[in-house]
């Protein structure tokens, strides 16, 4: 019977430090609340990213946030622009960024509009395709933050470097080939999450060279992702059964394993997509086409359909 007890005492102990432990008291999914936030600022391996424009960041940021307007997009080698940069260059940024391999890493944005939210789901897929996978948002981004009247600060955080070593999962970015490959395939799922002007080919922002959407996708505007602006609210996501039932709306299947590439004009707004299915709703291979319709549409022999749905449900 002592033995039990002791037993019971040791699995008690362990639950406890486990719980302590920043990451392991997430509420839904990859978010985290500003209350959760409030009352984790000191813990341990916690690391901060404000993400959000650096003249956002002088005026007032959360205590203890690191300034990491990035970039997170840059051109690649064949000179198209706001691709993730190259795998060493993104590693020591966020080491200069003070993250280390168990840090828990907790994202913020300015957090008004679901432009703003889309920062900070760009940030986080980057870090998932380096391989950590212990980070979050902050739910709401600094306007929930203000709203709650918690403290701000206009002091620099000087962080020091960190040790953090990436792991690649190429799993989580489709290149032009994956995607040139796949266009078509009845077991794979695109995912357009522009605007539907766009997605019709009605409208298009200047420097995408075409109109239209890639062939059989489906729509899923990011700014629909999020409460942004409704009365007044800062960009919270949407309740998690509501995304859900979108999701089923839009024509996502739901088999949690089935392969989803989602796109954009230049793959920020298709980050919104990604962390909603991935982890909001748990789809588990989820991918973005990093060069999305900025590296797609110049390429006049690739087909862009408009004036009609993508995906036509049988």
């Amino acid at each position: 019977m002592n033995k039990i007890n002791t037993l019971r005492k040791l699995i008690l102990v362990s639950l406890m430090v486990m719980l302590a432990l920043p990451g392991l008291a997430l509420a839904d999914g990859g978010l985290v609340s500003v209350d959760w936030l409030s009352k984790n600022l000191n813990k341990k391996d916690l690391v901060i990213l404000d993400v959000g424009a650096f003249t956002h960041y002088e005026k007032n940021h959360i205590p203890g946030a690191v300034k990491a307007f990035g970039p997170w997009q840059t051109m690649n080698g064949e000179f198209v622009g706001f691709m993730m940069p190259t795998i060493d260059d993104t590693e020591q940024m966020l080491r200069d960024f003070g993250v280390n391999n168990n840090s828990f890493v907790v994202v913020y944005d300015e957090g008004v509009t679901d432009k703003d939210t889309a920062k900070s789901a760009r940030a986080i897929w980057t870090l998932h395709a380096l391989g950590h996978t212990n980070v979050a948002m902050l739910d709401g981004g600094f306007s929930a933050w203000e709203v709650a009247e918690k403290a701000v600060t206009t002091k620099t955080t000087i962080s020091g470097p960190g040790n953090f070593q990436a792991k690649f999962n190429a799993a989580k970015l489709a290149t032009l080939a994956e995607v040139k490959s796949k266009i078509g395939k009845p077991n794979v799922v695109f995912l357009d999450t522009r605007i539907p002007e766009e997605h019709f080919g009605h409208e298009k922002v200047s420097h995408i060279k075409r109109f239209g959407h890639l062939a059989g996708s489906r729509l899923w505007p990011a700014k629909y992702m999020t409460n942004a602006g409704v009365d007044f609210a800062p960009s919270f996501l949407k309740d998690a059964k509501v995304l859900g039932q979108m999701a089923m709306g839009v024509g996502i299947p739901a088999d949690k394993n089935v392969e989803i590439i989602t796109f954009s004009n230049h793959g920020k707004s298709a980050a919104m997509g990604y962390f909603v299915l991935h982890d909001i709703l748990g789809y588990t291979n989820v991918q973005i086409y990093d060069g999305s319709l900025l590296e797609y549409a110049p390429l006049k022999e690739l087909d862009l359909q408009t004036n009609g749905w993508g995906y036509k449900s049988m």
